[in-house]
């Protein structure tokens, strides 16, 4: 998953023909059914016209760049009439005002994350008080230019995750406080309560957040992967286009050189790993 901000900037490299076709000038939100329709492409030519990359042609969003098959991939906003009618609306979520659907302001939405899909998964609203909190979008009725409409049952929804901890917390300290009361029965059968309490909650206390951990990262581990795997096959054995090194001055490749498994670990810790596929031949 990623925010806004992250994805706003990046270069757009193309994988087959290696060099860069533009950057992230803004992301065109399908306000129909809260998704990432496209990223709006600045490539130097707006006075031709806007270009879109549409979400699903995107091969990978790492940290340094956004990944593409091809060039061919980048389309002319005329060529595609519905994204034409999105980018004429312009829904651009932040900054909107939050309003529920009874008329109660709520406050403005500062930032929003989108997963591997574009699916807009939740929004960062600044409450009027001054309270920063999770809005998710299935609380969300309508996108609007400037105003975002949620349900009315938000304004419960929307509780910070420091005040729901709080709340849970309280409830196993009212339940532990009969248990002195009850020692008399305890005493006769220690050697029976041992084993039974400490297996079942070793076993079962860290089970399940091991699973949720294990689900929430899963995702995101395969995708790197994938996008890790893709930029290795197509660059190894390639030939350097140009000199690359470090920022110390160490070479990373000598021009002409063979990009190996190890030019491509050293431009990765160097942080030379986008300039590398940038310059191939």
């Amino acid at each position: 998953m990623k925010k806004s901000v992250d994805i706003i900037g990046q270069p757009i490299i193309s994988i087959t023909e290696g060099k860069e076709l533009g950057n992230v000038k803004e992301l065109l939100v399908n306000y129909s059914n809260g998704t990432i329709a496209a990223l709006v492409i600045d490539d130097g030519k707006w006075y031709l016209g806007a270009k879109l990359l549409p979400f699903n042609a995107i091969a990978g969003l790492g940290e340094s760049a956004v990944t593409i098959n091809n060039s061919s991939d980048i389309i002319a906003i005329t060529d595609q009439p519905e994204f034409e009618k999105m980018f004429e609306t312009g829904v651009k979520i932040i900054g909107t005002k939050v309003l529920t659907k009874g008329g109660k302001i709520q406050g403005k939405i500062n930032e929003f994350i989108v997963d591997n899909s574009g699916k807009i998964i939740t929004c960062e609203l600044e409450k009027t008080d001054g309270e920063v909190v999770e809005l998710p979008a299935q609380n969300i009725v309508t996108f609007g230019k400037a105003v975002l409409i949620v349900s009315d049952s938000d304004e419960v929804s929307t509780i910070s995750a420091a005040n729901s901890v709080e709340v849970i917390e309280t409830i196993p300290t009212v339940t532990v406080q009969p248990e002195p009361v009850v020692e008399p029965e305890l005493e006769p059968i220690p050697a029976k309560l041992d084993p039974i309490p400490v297996s079942q909650a070793e076993i079962a206390a860290p089970t399940p957040a091991n699973e949720v951990h294990e689900a929430e990262q899963q995702p995101v581990d395969d995708s790197a992967k994938k996008f890790d795997d893709k930029h290795r096959k197509f660059l190894l054995g390639k030939k350097a286009a140009r000199r690359i090194e470090t920022d110390n001055g160490m070479l990373i490749v000598d021009q002409g050189g063979e990009i190996t498994e190890e030019v491509l670990q050293k431009a990765k810790l160097a942080g030379k790993f986008v300039e590398l596929s940038m310059n191939i031949q």
